[in-house]
């Protein structure tokens, strides 16, 4: 058995021991809320509720592509990372979020981009200790435990973590810090744990079967009142913001645009993330544009969260509350889908 245990005590120096190898982010207090930073000196914040943004920030958000200049001369942009990056206190539904985006950015077309940073990347997971109001993971099969896809596990036991292994790179990670072997009492720990949060969550979301359900009701009179009468369960209506879709972990569409000097003689092609709530998102030649209507783009974003808009019918939500916390019209997805299900 591989698995260890790390006191609270020890993470300080333990933190100290990773950053001779990697660039370390994890969790800290902000005035209002967590956020990934780069933690220079100083402990995560491994008691952390969520974030606002979730980890997916690191490997997709913004890439120059290309750099050009007059005369044709075209130089693709080379990534480079100065070190290896390693996140440390990723919850269960991120940590989903990843995997989900991994299989989408290595399809037919392999984004060399994305797979750079993620090859070049370490994940010290966490599993979570608490459910907020929002959280609906238990209900997508995404949390509150991580089953898959760390290097490292931590679970908080009190005065220490259980730390497992994951992977070979997690094995190389841990070999050359002196740590204590874990027992049957700190597994059977994390156990109670685990079950002490899956029996605490208040909201939940049939997913079975709803994929196919959401994709023969997109004329349900629920698209209309979130898009444009509100009066959902105290929601009001949409105002296509976009707040649900930049803080989704698993959303991934992109928008490239040029960047031109002011001598109009270089420049560079950009990618960067875009919300499909966004009315120009849509909008092609001659002013012509798919989804107008609130109504549209807000059912567009449900269908593909629900997995009716990916093709797959898998759905690409991880129950993670984000979209709950941050729509200013008090959206919620979990009684969009109740609606649906005529509950």
């Amino acid at each position: 058995m591989n698995d260890k245990i790390l006191r609270k005590d020890e993470m300080e120096s333990f933190i100290l021991y990773l950053s001779k190898i990697y660039d370390i982010f994890g969790p800290v207090k902000r005035k209002f809320d967590y956020s990934f930073k780069q933690l220079c000196g100083e402990k995560p914040r491994l008691d952390y509720p969520t974030t606002t943004i979730s980890p997916k920030k690191f490997f997709h958000h913004k890439d120059t592509l290309v750099d050009y200049q007059m005369g044709g001369n075209f130089t693709p942009h080379e990534f480079e990372l100065e070190k290896p990056l390693l996140l440390i206190g990723v919850h269960s539904c991120d940590l989903n979020a990843i995997l989900k985006l991994d299989q989408f950015f290595s399809r037919d077309f392999k984004d060399p981009f994305y797979l750079e940073r993620r090859k070049n990347s370490v994940i010290i997971a966490l599993n979570c200790r608490e459910t907020r109001d929002s959280c609906f993971c238990l209900s997508t099969s995404t949390g509150p435990a991580v089953e898959e896809g760390y290097d490292l596990l931590l679970t908080d036991l009190g005065d220490r973590y259980l730390l497992e292994v994951g992977t070979q790179k997690g094995e190389e990670i841990i070999e050359g810090y002196e740590l204590k072997d874990a027992n049957l009492y700190d597994i059977g720990e994390k156990e109670n744990v685990i079950e002490k949060v899956k029996s605490s969550f208040k909201k939940k979301i049939k997913i079975d079967g709803l994929a196919e359900h959401a994709f023969k009701n997109t004329d349900h009179e629920v698209w209309s009142l979130i898009g444009e009468k509100g009066g959902l369960a105290g929601c009001f209506a949409c105002l296509s913001c976009g707040s649900c879709s930049l803080v989704c972990p698993t959303c991934y569409c992109f928008d490239v645009y040029e960047s031109l000097s002011l001598s109009l003689r270089k420049g560079s092609k950009i990618r960067e993330l875009d919300s499909c709530q966004l009315l120009r998102y849509a909008e092609v030649a001659l002013g012509g544009n798919f989804r107008k209507d609130r109504k549209d783009r807000i059912r567009h974003w449900m269908l593909c969260k629900f997995g009716a808009a990916s093709g797959s019918l898998l759905s690409s939500c991880v129950g993670c509350g984000r979209c709950l916390d941050a729509c200013p019209a008090h959206i919620d997805i979990t009684e969009v889908a109740k609606t649906l299900w005529g509950d």
